[in-house]
């Protein structure tokens, strides 16, 4: 089913319930847009095996809650949008979106979900080679606050 499905638009149709993680083996999906609806619960982490077809992830003004899965960052070369929605703010994104590490775009990279200080320790961490230091405790963690980065 839908396995040639390439563009998967149903932005603002006041859609309810969850997003079935079933989505994430739509193997050539470029654009899944659903947007502007009142989809609640969990982004599922099987969006993130989407990584090489998809091109275009919005789910943008929507009340989904939680926290962001880190999947979303294996989603080499996509543009993410995903503001104004209900996300647990006692918690960071995943760092990989924040950096922007390997994908084109993410509308949450100027909040509060991804500090600046977070950002600028990790490009510190990677241009002072982190990964050789004695101690890296907790660094580029996806996660983890960096008030808890020790080295």
């Amino acid at each position: 089913r839908f396995q040639s499905l390439q563009i998967f638009n149903l932005a603002g149709n006041k859609l309810t319930s969850i997003i079935p993680p079933s989505i994430g083996s739509m193997s050539v999906l470029e654009v899944f847009d659903l947007s502007n609806n009142d989809l609640e619960s969990l982004i599922p982490p099987e969006l993130g095996k989407l990584d090489g077809s998809l091109h275009f992830l919005g789910l943008l003004n929507n009340s989904l809650s939680g926290v962001i899965p880190s999947q979303l960052g294996q989603l080499q070369g996509a543009s993410i949008f995903l503001k104004d929605n209900r996300f647990d703010n006692s918690s960071t994104a995943p760092l990989s979106l924040c950096t922007l590490g390997s994908i084109k775009e993410f509308d949450l990279n100027d909040t509060e979900l991804c500090p600046a200080e977070r950002n600028a320790l990790s490009d510190f961490y990677d241009l002072t080679k982190g990964a050789e230091w004695t101690n890296d405790t907790n660094w580029l963690d996806e996660y983890e606050s960096y008030c808890d980065w020790n080295g």
